[in-house]
């Protein structure tokens, strides 16, 4: 089994069903990850696995989102924190907005000992600055393209790094020798699906893990089938998850 760390059901252009179902074809389990209020209501239900976070774009669209939030959560004890973070591309919320939410569901996550999907652009310096300061050490950097020392800092601090799309394509990216370097127990995989095509499409999808998969055996010299238990084994280390349970 694989299993795809994040990917946004709602923004497929398959319906859900389709994509359970596609997903479970080439064996592929998958998160769910929240970014707003009505798209956790929306998500509810529609997958064996799900996060619910604010995602920073929302930050000021929302208003009463952390109570609804940790409702959700308590109700659905399996569940992780995301996708949380820091984006600080022009266009998006305030800092002081952004770090403000980013601490609060880092608080209820350690709160409630989930593990959290972290979204970070333009922002590793803060968002390092924000796990040291909740002291959480239960998360994930999802779609990382950092530098080895950015990846140092995150894998001090208890964190997981995950691979996607990109690594499929040409000419390979710079972090792909981040990912050779780093202690294999710290990576996992990732679609964001629909964001994030592999090389040769339009449009992410959980089921095109398995090739985003094979790239990385290649990368790091291993087999699929041991990189598959490695990355299965490492996600249920992290989100305390039976991946094999699914509906």
């Amino acid at each position: 089994m694989w299993i795809d760390i994040n990917a946004h059901l709602e923004l497929m252009s398959s319906p859900p069903e389709h994509v359970l179902e596609a997903t479970r074809a080439v064996g592929v389990n998958f998160i769910a990850t929240g970014t707003h209020p009505d798209q956790w209501r929306w998500i509810e239900g529609q997958s064996p696995y799900a996060a619910f976070g604010l995602h920073p774009h929302y930050v000021d669209q929302q208003r009463q989102w952390l109570t609804i939030l940790e409702d959700l959560l308590t109700r659905y004890p399996q569940s992780a924190v995301g996708e949380v973070g820091l984006d600080f591309r022009s266009g998006m919320a305030s800092k002081e907005s952004q770090i403000h939410a980013f601490e609060s569901q880092l608080a209820l996550a350690q709160s409630l000992d989930r593990a959290v999907i972290i979204h970070a652009v333009k922002s590793h310096h803060d968002v390092i600055n924000s796990l040291r300061r909740v002291k959480c050490e239960r998360f994930v950097i999802h779609a990382f393209t950092g530098s080895h020392d950015i990846a140092s800092a995150y894998l001090s601090l208890g964190g997981y790094l995950s691979a996607g799309g990109l690594i499929t394509r040409e000419p390979k990216p710079r972090v792909i020798s981040v990912f050779q370097s780093i202690p294999q127990d710290r990576i996992l995989l990732e679609t964001d699906a629909p964001d994030l095509p592999i090389a040769g499409e339009q449009e992410g999808s959980p089921a095109h893990l398995p090739l985003v998969g094979r790239a990385l055996a290649g990368i790091l010299g291993l087999s699929e089938s041991a990189l598959q238990q490695l990355c299965t084994q490492n996600a249920q280390n992290l989100f305390d998850y039976d991946f094999s349970q699914s509906n």
